[in-house]
């Protein structure tokens, strides 16, 4: 059976189930026990459990004949009870007349007739000339398959199947209606109590949901929460703790490495510009570029995390100005690769509010993929439009629809043969969403690739506002 996953439902089942033996099975056995131990009156005892149990076998007992008469047949249940009770005695009266039923007990009926001017609907008594002191007997009024009548009995002994009895006949239709008026009422109001007790926990749900690695020193604060969550969250902010300090040790040890590389690759690149100019030459700046961009990456990656806790908010930047230096600084690495950039943008400024160096690291990685794909002798096409939106065209081979929305995951390259790390597309996407932006591909009219970077534009900065 499958486990109940809901907290409502579990603790409705639970209930009912635990009710069920606390209104049905356990009274008959603590009456049981009290009546072992006399806790009660003197009147009640063991044999006191047997009368419920005879009574309903004479009701069930009672027939009419032909003629109208009625009487107590010799059932095979009213024998089998008779034979294992020996004292047992029974009789049946009808109602208003006091008249005994053919078959009833000429000691028990006597008893019974003589009372006249009153309906006694049922009472417990027993005979003073029985020396057996612990004998019980048992009037009532009940319905029987011949209607109402009076049924006596008398001496039965206690049995422990009279136990099994008891708690069957607690399952009477006034006993389920009952309980299943209280049941419901409860298990609605049980319901409503849990719904409310947890909400404080959906809150907490909903505050874990937005913790990603870029808010891992949030913590769930536990003042408001029930005294039974308390371990549970702080489990949870321990676990975010120990979580923040690894990503934390790894952006030092990924900031601090990309640092130390610098300067070895500073180095390298200083002596192959003084190389003669060979083709051998051409390739090795290649690679060392390649090199460069890699340890690049990699302290942008820390940037991304560490600036924008540490720096103040960007002021307006001018994107057209950006643009243009951008472009100059790569115009020459597309010359040395056979291919062409140019950029198009207004004569006006286009001010948006963005890191300048954020701003350098997604055109750059843009440009360097774009002059890759491109065909040689081709040109690549930056573009800057009045919305504040970058274009980065290319004419290559294009990106497949289906593989669109996988080239912004880090370290995606497409195929074991295509040059890179796979993180410039990602570092790009991240950065240009830090800035309240976006990035897209499209295919370009043609064939090729479309890049467009969006962001929001906004006003000069002010006289008044700090640089």
């Amino acid at each position: 059976m499958r486990r109940l996953r809901s907290l409502s439902t579990r603790l409705i089942v639970y209930w009912i189930a635990g009710s069920l033996i606390t209104f049905f099975i356990l009274p008959p056995i603590l009456n049981l026990l009290m009546s072992a131990l006399a806790l009660f009156e003197p009147a009640t005892n063991l044999e006191s459990w047997t009368t419920r149990r005879a009574r309903m076998i004479v009701a069930d007992a009672l027939r009419q004949d032909a003629d109208g008469a009625k009487f107590i047949a010799m059932t095979d249940d009213l024998r089998s009870y008779a034979a294992a009770n020996p004292a047992f005695r029974y009789a049946a009266l009808e109602i208003g007349t006091n008249t005994p039923l053919r078959g009833s007990s000429h000691e028990l009926a006597p008893f019974f007739q003589r009372l006249e001017g009153f309906d006694m609907h049922a009472a417990a008594f027993h005979l003073e000339s029985d020396p057996n002191l612990d004998a019980r007997g048992f009037e009532r009024t009940m319905h029987t398959p011949i209607g109402r009548a009076k049924i006596i009995v008398y001496g039965s002994q206690f049995h422990w199947d009279d136990v099994f009895y008891q708690i069957y006949a607690s399952f009477s239709a006034f006993n389920m209606v009952s309980y299943g008026l209280s049941a419901g009422a409860l298990s609605l109001i049980a319901l409503v109590v849990v719904r409310r007790g947890l909400a404080p926990l959906r809150a907490v749900a909903a505050k874990v949901s937005q913790i990603d690695v870029n808010s891992l020193r949030q913590r769930i604060p536990a003042d408001d929460l029930p005294m039974e969550l308390s371990p549970f969250i702080d489990a949870v902010n321990t676990a975010l703790r120990r979580v923040d300090d690894g990503v934390a040790r790894q952006k030092r040890f990924t900031a601090n490495s990309a640092h130390e590389l610098r300067t070895p690759i500073t180095v390298l690149t200083t002596r192959v510009e003084k190389l003669a100019a060979t083709p051998l030459k051409l390739d090795i700046q290649r690679d060392v570029r390649r090199i460069h961009t890699i340890v690049e990456q990699l302290l942008v990656l820390a940037q991304i995390s560490e600036k924008p806790e540490t720096a103040a908010a960007p002021n307006p930047l001018d994107l057209v100005e950006a643009l243009v230096a951008i472009v100059a600084d790569l115009a020459p690495v597309a010359l040395d690769n056979h291919r062409c950039l140019e950029l198009e943008a207004p004569s006006g400024p286009i001010y948006i509010r963005a890191y300048r160096w954020a701003i350098e690291s997604v055109v750059d990685n843009l440009i360097e993929n774009a002059i890759r794909a491109e065909p040689e002798n081709g040109v690549v096409l930056v573009r800057a439009t009045a919305g504040a939106t970058i274009e980065v065209i290319d004419h290559g081979p294009g990106i497949a629809p289906a593989e669109r929305g996988m080239i912004f995951e880090p370290f995606w390259r497409g195929g074991d043969d295509t040059p890179g790390t796979g993180l410039g597309l990602s570092i790009a996407r991240e950065l240009a969403e830090k800035m309240q932006g976006s990035i897209a591909v499209e295919e370009t009219p043609g064939g090729g690739a479309t890049f467009l970077v969006r962001f929001p534009p906004c006003e000069a900065v002010s006289a008044s506002e700090p640089l």
